[in-house]
């Protein structure tokens, strides 16, 4: 991936902190954001050089305000992740296991602030893009944005959500200078089921229901291995893959939509 200063939105555990290192182990300026400030603070320490910003995108009222600040403090960042995500798993034949406020959250983490964002950073990486320097709008998926399960009832639908949003994205940047077209890359990065602690609180429950049939996590580190040699990778164009994925579950769910409902965009001369 072509690029000297990343900002990655939610980094500072799981698949988020991963990438902030392996990133910062090649020397790239790292930015990460983040709820807990001691958090920040530990890796920080931890990793000399890396940037850390305070703030909860839950707050919706304040992202284009924390955007811009962002923007501004770090003008030179051509790339920007977006992994802050949440999971909740519950059903909704059970009242009891779940509230508004949880589903809200889970809503507006994952799907509702990487939308509102984009009004910020889209603009800022088209501008950067007009000037011939390269620019990278990441989006963090899932392989049940394409095949669902209802242990997750809210997190597939989000993560869907924001699969179609990369690629409206993509239909609109068709119609931008070609200039713009040609620098700014919007990628879709799509993880299998990665041993994080995104589902730590439900995991023996659900695989418990599963018995024999659960799926053994990938480890975090296989998958960044396999993760970060896609993000290098180009398409035809001379930019990022549209989608990054690895062999296995996302990368079935991938292959699926491209040769179906992918298809059908394309008869329709829609490049996407």
């Amino acid at each position: 991936m072509d690029s000297s200063t990343i900002l990655i939105i939610g980094g500072t555990s799981g698949l988020g902190e991963g990438f902030a290192r392996r990133f910062y182990a090649l020397g790239k300026r790292v930015i990460i954001t983040g709820r807990r400030q001691s958090r920040l603070d530990t890796l920080a320490k931890e990793m000399k050089g890396l940037e850390t910003y305070q703030w909860d995108v839950v707050n919706l009222a304040d992202l284009g305000k924390h955007a811009s600040k962002v923007l501004k403090q770090y003008p030179d960042i051509d790339t920007i992740v977006m992994m802050a995500g949440k999971m909740e798993s519950f059903s909704f034949f059970n009242p009891a296991e779940s509230n508004d406020s949880m589903i809200t959250s889970e809503i507006n983490t994952n799907l509702t602030a990487p939308i509102i964002l984009s009004r910020t950073f889209v603009p800022f990486l088209a501008s950067l893009a007009s000037e011939g320097k390269t620019a990278n709008l990441i989006f963090v998926t899932s392989g049940l944005a394409y095949i669902p399960l209802g242990f997750y009832p809210v997190y597939c639908p989000t993560k869907t959500g924001i699969h179609y949003f990369a690629l409206t994205l993509r239909q609109q940047l068709n119609y931008a200078p070609e200039v713009v077209k040609k620098n700014l890359s919007i990628c879709e990065l799509s993880p299998p089921y990665v041993d994080t602690a995104l589902d730590a609180g439900f995991r023996d429950k659900v695989n418990a229901t599963l018995g024999d049939r659960a799926p053994p996590p990938m480890p975090l580190e296989e998958y960044l291995d396999l993760a970060m040699k896609g993000l290098s990778e180009k398409g035809p164009e001379g930019k990022m893959l549209k989608e990054v994925t690895v062999p296995g579950f996302s990368e079935l769910g991938v292959t699926a939509w491209r040769g179906s409902l992918g298809k059908i965009l394309e008869g329709m001369g829609v490049d996407c």
